[in-house]
């Protein structure tokens, strides 16, 4: 099994060697610029910070997915 590290210590599957809390890991990625025009418009509109805005709708949509995927589809 292949696991990868994050410069936080944390592997690819969640799991942090510093207790039983998880960290928040920093991603880099790169979007196009209408969706960081999007996603800046809407966390001014919302008082919220990009990253906060952006960490939300990812782990909403991931939720999302996860729901409707079939079980043992994986």
């Amino acid at each position: 099994m292949t696991t990868l590290s994050s410069a936080s210590g944390q592997s690819s599957s969640g799991h942090s060697s510093a207790g039983p809390f998880l960290r928040p890991v920093r991603v880099t990625i790169t979007i196009p610029h209408n969706a960081y025009q999007a996603l800046l418009e809407r966390s001014n509109r919302q008082g919220r910070s990009l990253s906060n805005l952006a960490a939300f709708l990812l782990e909403s949509a991931l939720e999302f997915t996860d729901a409707r995927e079939p079980k043992g589809a994986r």
